[in-house]
């Protein structure tokens, strides 16, 4: 493997860059600057470069200069993003403490239960069961889903889930992730309406007394945790109605 191959690697596996965008880094951070010298020294389609720019520049990577980009400094702009995650991660180690908490009251329930759903078929269908004995407005927080929407067979799975919300229904998206246009027109034909905030830092459907929350496991796949409890849904859903009231329409 060549020195370009591992940085370009290493650029996808830490900051999440696609192909594309890694090799059009590295030619800004080596000279290039109009959209067309990028596209020759990194071997990006010229009709794809200027999407693929653009997307560095909102990651904060690179940066207009006159009719062309240059590199932020590679510290700077790689610090920025390692002290985003470290906030993330406090924000989701705080919410996951609140639901640790909330789940603490769960045991001793008498129709209430945790259980695990391997996979992602088993998740889904967890969701569409919780879904199906609800029948009124369901609640959704979507993180990582959106990117499996794009996945060919993935992105079945969770589109009944989108068809099967009720009229009413609230998704609450993450700050930064891209939910496709055709997710967002299906949600609006529905009458679901979606909505951006920060606090969103896991994937997860509350349905009258069912929550199943979405966790990733090892080897790219899910694991859903379904809890099953009137007290622990209600408490969360007047939380997710103080996020809803802050958060930013999409």
């Amino acid at each position: 493997m060549g020195v370009d191959e591992g940085v370009v690697g290493e650029l996808r596996r830490l900051l999440g860059l696609t192909g594309y965008e890694a090799r059009a880094y590295l030619a800004v951070l080596r000279g290039a600057r109009r959209p067309r010298e990028v596209a020759e020294a990194s071997g990006v389609p010229v009709q794809r470069v200027y999407d693929v720019l653009a997307r560095l520049e909102r990651r904060g990577l690179v940066a207009r200069s006159g009719e062309g980009y240059v590199a932020v400094d590679p510290v700077e702009a790689l610090g920025s993003a390692a002290e985003a995650l470290v906030v993330e991660a406090r924000m989701r180690a705080e919410e996951l403490r609140r639901l640790g908490e909330l789940l603490r009251r769960v045991a001793d329930a008498g129709e209430s239960y945790v259980r695990l759903a391997p996979g992602l078929g088993e998740a889904v269908g967890a969701a569409l069961e919780a879904l199906r004995r609800c029948g009124r407005r369901a609640w959704v927080m979507v993180y990582k889903a959106a990117e499996k929407l794009g996945e060919p067979g993935l992105g079945a799975f969770l589109e009944a889930v989108l068809r099967g919300l009720p009229r009413g229904s609230r998704v609450l998206v993450a700050e930064g992730v891209a939910v496709p246009r055709w997710a967002l027109g299906a949600a609006r034909a529905a009458g679901v309406e979606v909505r951006r905030s920060p606090a969103v830092l896991f994937d997860l459907l509350l349905a009258c007394d069912t929550v199943v929350i979405g966790l990733p496991s090892g080897g790219g796949d899910v694991v859903a945790v379904v809890v099953r409890h009137r007290g622990f849904a209600r408490a969360l859903e007047e939380r997710l109605v103080e996020v809803w009231g802050q958060a930013s329409p999409v």
